[in-house]
């Protein structure tokens, strides 16, 4: 039984603080005394730490007095402690005299969490709609908001009420895309789940051209990005919604598609290739081509481009290999200098007449959404991404 301690007087924060920060403190003396993993010492030390919210949860909670901030940290505490029931009615109390600040906003983000577990849909979309008229307001906050509620209401088939909230999902997903540009990963994420959510949501009322529509809108956003990932995925729930849809055409208007928004590429090396930036090739028909040399698939589209290459060259075709040091070759640990060798005799070994771009950080499959490989990106003369192709394909 955990109890709580009467001479314990530091403030709110300094209890929340502990408590949260236990888990960080413990894997720390753990790496120092070089401790392999275990999972039981794992479930241990989380146990330990939700006693330890529990005890200074009791703590806070035995003032006679609560001030400023107190009652919103005792709702963190009770949170850590996976109290939910003591964490939205502190919240709530919380709430009665702060509205505004992100304090307020992190409050109702707690009460809408505890309070669709507990299927008080009533409350968690007032949480939400105060949170609306307030400042300040985070894209990634109101996306997960948003996704509890119709996560509650798809497990109450009640669909359209999904839809109501998908869509404003999906709404928070782009507006974070559009202010978090570094978080290629998170951002990829949230907007698929997002469609997916809303897709169902369609489906369920009968609306399955606005599911088609709505995974047609989100290639043309990949190719804005860019993404190749997000493009991958897209393209395989629209297929699954029009099996006879024809992934491989291009994308042939031009006015309908966002405006050109290319990463420049960055390199440590180029082989028959002299440095360029994209910007400089405008003009050009360009194909990014994302690959490795210990990737089968890759290999398997050689031929191809190597004839694009031969057929286009002096009409305008740019073909850039794009690779990086992965540190080893054909199970081999190499240096990045003996890896640059080694590039340069398989682009010989395999008679491709175009230029290679190595890189020595993940920056470019991070700026392009490059999950998989081969990943080739089609860029027209107007710097415009018609087309992204994703396997040996």
């Amino acid at each position: 039984m955990v109890k709580s301690s009467g001479n314990d007087e530091r403030p709110a924060q300094a209890l929340f603080e502990d408590a949260n920060g236990y888990l960080g403190r413990r894997y720390q003396e753990f790496n120092k005394q070089k401790l392999p993993y275990d999972s039981k010492l794992e479930q241990r030390t989380k146990q330990e730490q939700l006693d330890l919210a529990k005890q200074n949860a009791l703590t806070l909670r035995a003032r006679k007095k609560f001030k400023g901030d107190d009652l919103y940290y005792l709702g963190l505490l009770y949170h850590l402690a996976n109290d939910g029931n003591a964490a939205l009615a502190s919240m709530q109390e919380f709430l009665k005299n702060n509205r505004d600040g992100s304090k307020a906003q992190s409050a109702r983000s707690v009460v809408v969490l505890y309070a669709t577990k507990s299927n008080d849909l009533p409350t968690a979309e007032a949480a939400v709609k105060d949170y609306q008229v307030h400042e300040p307001q985070l894209a990634e906050d109101r996306y997960k908001m948003e996704f509890l509620l119709a996560d509650a209401y798809q497990r109450l088939n009640k669909f359209d009420m999904v839809v109501e909230h998908a869509e404003k999902i999906l709404e928070a997903a782009k507006n974070f895309a559009s202010t978090n540009k570094d978080e290629t990963f998170k951002r990829d994420d949230m907007l698929l789940k997002s469609a997916i959510m809303l897709s169902n949501g369609y489906m369920k009322t009968s609306q399955k051209q606005k599911a088609v529509e709505m995974f047609s809108e989100l290639r043309r956003l990949a190719l804005a990005l860019p993404s190749g990932s997000l493009y991958k995925q897209s393209t395989i729930n629209l297929r699954f919604l029009v099996p006879k849809f024809n992934a491989q055409q291009l994308f042939e208007d031009v006015a309908a598609l966002p405006k050109p928004n290319l990463p420049e590429i960055i390199a440590t090396q180029w082989i028959d290739q002299q440095p360029v930036k994209l910007s400089e090739l405008r003009g050009q028909v360009i194909l990014l081509d994302f690959w490795a040399t210990w990737c089968g698939p890759c290999r398997y589209t050689f031929p191809k481009l190597t004839e694009w290459n031969k057929s286009y060259k002096d009409k305008g075709l740019v073909i850039l290999g794009l690779t990086k040091y992965y540190g080893r070759a054909d199970t081999r640990p190499l240096t990045p200098g003996e890896e640059l060798v080694y590039l340069r005799e398989f682009k010989k070994r395999n008679q491709l007449s175009y230029g290679f771009v190595v890189g020595d950080s993940n920056v470019n499959d991070l700026n392009y959404g490059v999950l998989s490989i081969p990943t080739t990106f089609l860029i027209d003369r107007q710097g415009v991404i018609r087309f992204i192709s994703t396997g040996s394909g």
